[in-house]
């Protein structure tokens, strides 16, 4: 997802401020042509200790400002221009009824009285290219709305929504229509308003089972409630349901980590994310565990060993992986959105805050709830920063892709963009061999269970390393 904020990567030093560059948390990284500075650390273990820390919270490399005073008249002239290839929306809902401790996307508290209001409004921004070619040209292959927490809404908003997306957007017949959000509350009115409206897929965020961290990270419901609201969901038989899984959190065990794996698993959901914690400073949980009121987060080995154990655990039980951190069990779960969201394909975006890609450009609306209305009653698609990337994006993208799916197919590559990456990347490849983080296999590069665990590191230096040899 798109979001917006200022976090500070656990494992790093550096404050991100720049809602554009959220993506990236340097790494001291320089043009100097430095092959060195590529490398990982050698006779270490791989798993644990490859990299002194995550580099990145997702890879990318951002691009040029549009000067605010041409930002409007930018955008009007990409919405006349037309999208092919796979393309996604993004509805940023930005309430939460609560503030969980490790979350660095929190915005507005939520109040009923918001509901109707931030929906009308919304509607309003969907209408505001109405019948250009941006809309019309072609269909949308996924859409997401997120959070905030998007089941906070009221069960009459949530429906309006989705009738709105599916009346004002192009949508392919199999669109995977995902709405994200908590099991508190979410009830039967709501659950069935979704439906109504269209979603075919639920993305909730358990985090965890185990009742005592749930409590002490802010969160409302123990396990107990927790698995009856997940079953209430299946009984509809309507959608695929997904829910979100953390390793990381201070006091938990690898015990605890496998039963809340093992219980997600009783469940017979149609599938699992597994992600990995990361403690920003400005979070709640970041400021306790600074000031000792918390007992600190997993390290990095740790989170490896867990990120380890969660791989074994899912094939054991014949899950179906899709990338490094999401897991299917039927064919229901595709994971549409976070596959092409972070490959190549165009992204509408919707919402205080949302950001979405068009034509090699990235645009985040404006963030802030009254600025953004105000934006759109006066008829101004609200956005508040416009980016122009590389003409490399599309390259940059693919790499990134792929480094999602464990691997990278070099001569694929070279057919389809006409460049040799084989002799760019043969120092680092060969000392990443060493290293254990990568088999050449061909001319395919295939992460190892270590390389796995420090993908996002991986992609973000072989993207560094080919801006250096392509724009430098």
């Amino acid at each position: 997802m798109n979001k917006q904020g200022n976090i500070k990567q656990s494992d790093t030093d550096q404050t991100v401020s720049d809602p554009l560059q959220i993506a990236k948390i340097g790494h001291g990284l320089t043009m100097d042509g430095d092959i060195s500075q590529y490398y990982a650390k050698e006779n270490v273990n791989p798993l644990s200790h490859a990299f002194s820390g995550k580099i990145a919270v997702h890879p990318g490399l951002g691009g040029h400002y549009v000067p605010d005073e041409d930002v409007a008249k930018s955008m009007d002239e990409l919405s006349h221009q037309e999208r092919s290839g796979k393309s996604v929306a993004y509805i940023h809902v930005p309430f939460c009824e609560t503030h969980c401790l490790y979350c660095g996307f929190y915005n507005k508290p939520y109040s009923k009285n918001y509901s109707a209001h931030y929906t009308d409004t919304l509607i309003k921004e969907m209408e505001l290219w109405e019948g250009r070619n941006i809309y019309t040209s072609s269909p949308i292959h996924a859409v997401y709305m997120g959070g905030g927490t998007p089941t906070a809404l009221e069960a009459s908003d949530l429906e309006r929504i989705l009738h709105a997306v599916r009346k004002h957007l192009f949508l392919a017949n199999d669109c995977e229509i995902t709405v994200e959000g908590r099991l508190h509350n979410f009830n039967e009115a709501k659950i069935e308003a979704c439906l109504k409206g269209g979603a075919n897929r639920f993305s909730l965020g358990v985090q965890t089972f185990d009742t005592e961290i749930r409590k002490r990270m802010g969160r409302v419901a123990d396990q107990e409630t927790v698995c009856r609201q997940l079953q209430l969901l299946q009984s509809y038989d309507q959608a695929a349901i997904i829910l979100d899984l953390i390793y990381g959190f201070p006091n938990q065990t690898m015990e605890k980590w496998l039963n809340d794996i093992k219980i997600a698993q009783s469940l017979n959901l149609d599938g699992v994310d597994c992600y990995q914690l990361n403690v920003y400073g400005s979070t709640p949980l970041g400021k306790a565990i600074e000031e000792g009121k918390i007992e600190p987060a997993a390290d990095i080995p740790k989170q490896s060993s867990m990120f380890e154990a969660s791989i074994h655990a899912m094939q054991s039980e014949f899950y179906r992986r899709l990338s490094m951190s999401h897991w299917a069990r039927t064919s229901r779960e595709r994971n549409l959105y976070n596959l092409y969201t972070k490959g190549v394909s165009s992204g509408l975006a919707f919402g205080p805050g949302a950001g979405g890609a068009l034509h090699n450009h990235f645009s985040i609306n404006q963030p802030n709830l009254e600025k953004w209305t105000e934006l759109v009653d006066n008829g101004i698609k609200p956005v508040m920063k416009l980016q122009k990337l590389s003409v490399n994006n599309i390259l940059y993208k693919f790499i990134a892709e792929s480094m999602e799916q464990g691997h990278l197919d070099l001569k694929r590559i070279q057919n389809d963009f006409n460049i040799d990456l084989s002799a760019i990347y043969k120092p680092i490849i060969t000392q990443w061999e060493r290293a254990c983080l990568v088999e050449l296999r061909d001319s395919k590069m295939v992460l190892t269970l270590p390389g796995q665990f420090w993908q996002v590191n991986l992609s973000q230096l072989l993207l560094h390393k080919l801006k250096c040899h392509l724009e430098v």
